[in-house]
């Protein structure tokens, strides 16, 4: 009887010993997912928060493009303007030129 009940207790510490055992190896697999899912989350987080500072730095390029467009329209109407302006006047002197020559030159068609 002596030896059951020997063998019972050993079994049973055994028994103990796997489950304890199971359950703290079952424990520290958890903690390694738990710590490679931070790492991972960590690594997400940085690299959105580098994608967000590239996307504030293309909309602050992309006003400060829209500014100078604008300030090139602006120089562009001035230029057309003035241009437009010289038209006229080289229209005025043209004809003045050809009263000039018909006037003072005796009437031919001189261009």
């Amino acid at each position: 009887m002596d030896l059951a009940i020997f063998s019972l207790i050993v079994s049973v510490v055994s028994v103990s010993f796997a489950i304890f055992f199971g359950l703290k190896n079952n424990k520290r697999t958890d903690t390694k997912d738990i710590e490679e899912r931070v790492k991972e989350n960590t690594r997400i987080n940085f690299k959105l928060d580098t994608i967000m500072e590239s996307t504030k730095e293309i909309k602050v390029e992309m006003s400060n493009l829209k500014e100078e467009m604008q300030m090139h329209n602006d120089r562009i109407i001035k230029v057309e303007e003035s241009a437009r302006q010289g038209h006229k006047r080289i229209d005025t002197l043209e004809t003045r030129f050809n009263e000039f020559v018909n006037k003072f030159m005796g009437g031919g068609n001189h261009e």
